[in-house]
């Protein structure tokens, strides 16, 4: 079995969101079909933003897309630069648990060090054990003295005031 990341085109763009809104599913959170669009497109057409890849499987001379990647860049002064964050990997529930996830590890920091990345961060729902094992045994380590927290910003002019 060969595993590889494949960026999306113009013709696969379709499938990335398809495999995006099974990864909203399983994780049961809401659907936003326009929104999502919007921010793969921006990703897509801006390299900056991030990476988006799809997991493609390669097995009996067959090529099957098996998930995919999105990793969004930040900058980060603890880390001395640019840092990834891991904003979705998502394995079809068939591809789980063989071993494609410890394989793509080591492929997505080579990718993402060619882009200037020095750390690489992600969010794990805290009972979902296997999937904190499997990043801990890859080196990941919990801040456990961090609580991730998010606020939605309404887009919305706001006045300012600035002085010069």
């Amino acid at each position: 079995m060969k595993i590889s990341l494949v960026a999306p085109n113009l013709s696969s763009v379709d499938m990335l969101l398809k495999l995006v809104e099974e990864l909203f599913e399983y994780e049961v959170l809401p659907k936003k079909v326009e929104q999502t669009n919007s921010a793969i497109q921006q990703l897509i057409n801006n390299p900056e933003l991030g990476q988006a890849w799809l997991i493609e499987v390669e097995q009996d001379d067959e090529k099957i897309i098996a998930g995919h990647i999105i990793i969004s860049y930040s900058f980060s002064l603890e880390h001395g630069g640019r840092i990834g964050l891991i904003d979705q990997f998502y394995l079809k529930p068939e591809w789980r648990q063989q071993g494609i996830g410890t394989e793509l590890v080591p492929q997505i920091e080579y990718q993402v060090t060619k882009a200037g990345v020095r750390a690489l961060s992600l969010e794990v729902n805290i009972g979902n054990a296997g999937a904190r094992n499997f990043y801990e045994k890859h080196g990941f380590i919990p801040r456990r003295q961090f609580c991730m927290m998010t606020k939605t910003i309404q887009q919305e002019e706001v006045p300012l005031n600035i002085a010069s």
